[in-house]
């Protein structure tokens, strides 16, 4: 298949607005607004004559479309030429709006800077919380009686209202007695337990006491019955038996056993008799041979 030697004749494309277009408008009309106000229409004049001069330049230059999207070489000559022409009417136009004003502030300045300014008159102020030393010491403000006293906890002496210090006195006052209520009732409570203690105590040692004198007492008793009971026992026991008066026994006479005593004759034998001997009385009632 032949080339066609004559290439296609492209149609001219129609601009539409880019979304960079958009945004950089945007950008360029938040920045134009102070220098709206600041420097009105001659302020708003140079500044897009700058912008337009800048976006022809690089059209033209480096022969690309711009973000506002100029077609070729030629349309970027011709907006940096017209940008360049709004930056000298701009510029024109700021300086003949600034120039009655300079001279009006210059003057304005001078004025200014012949004219004394007056020393200002010190103000006074209220000595309310400033600290003090002398307590006691008043002093007054705008009708107002402030004394020396005591602030709050360990603020030190300050300048306080009559009001003020009387009620952080009255406030210390009180801290002050419920401490000494505080102590005086600890005291108290101290005081109750000693003594409760020492009740205590006393009551276990007369506990203790009678428990003693009733042991005692009833060791007492088991004495005097056991004396009671033996001195029964030795009223009903039988009387004993009349002594014999006993003549010392010749010392011949003796009688090996109680037979030989009754051989003899001489059973029963009693003690202080002739051939009495303990081996013939058994049961050592000092008559032997009896039985």
């Amino acid at each position: 298949m032949r080339k066609n030697p004559y290439p296609a004749v492209q149609a001219p494309r129609s601009w539409k607005p880019t979304v960079l277009f958009w945004i950089i408008a945007a950008l360029l009309l938040l920045v134009m607004i102070p220098f709206a106000i600041a420097g009105g229409f001659g302020m708003v004049l140079f500044i897009l004559g700058l912008i337009a001069l800048l976006t022809g330049l690089y059209a033209w230059v480096f022969k690309r479309r711009s973000w506002v999207g100029l077609p070729h070489r030629k349309s970027g000559g011709v907006v940096a030429v017209a940008g360049f022409l709004a930056l000298i009417v701009g510029t024109g136009v700021v300086g003949a709006t600034a120039a009655p004003g300079g001279d009006a502030a210059k003057k304005a300045s001078l004025l200014e800077s012949a004219t004394p300014t007056p020393t200002p008159t010190p103000t006074e102020t209220s000595p309310a919380l400033d600290p003090c030393a002398t307590e006691g010491a008043t002093r007054e403000y705008d009708g107002v009686t402030f004394v020396c006293a005591l602030g709050e906890e360990d603020e030190g002496f300050m300048w306080l209202s009559q009001e003020d210090a009387d009620r952080y006195a009255a406030e210390r006052a009180a801290a002050a007695k419920a401490a000494a209520d505080k102590l005086a009732a600890e005291k108290a409570a101290a005081a109750k337990a000693a003594a409760e203690k020492a009740a205590a105590e006393k009551a276990a040692a007369e506990k203790a006491a009678a428990a003693r004198a009733a042991a005692e007492k009833a060791a007492a008793d088991q004495v005097a019955r056991e004396e009671a009971a033996r001195l029964a026992a030795e009223q009903a026991a039988p009387p004993a038996p009349p002594a014999v008066p006993v003549a010392p026994a010749p010392a011949a006479v003796y009688y090996p056993n109680c037979a030989a005593a009754r051989a003899a004759g001489a059973a029963p034998v009693y003690q202080g008799t002739p051939g009495y001997g303990t081996h013939l009385d058994r049961d050592r009632d000092g008559i032997g041979c009896d039985k």
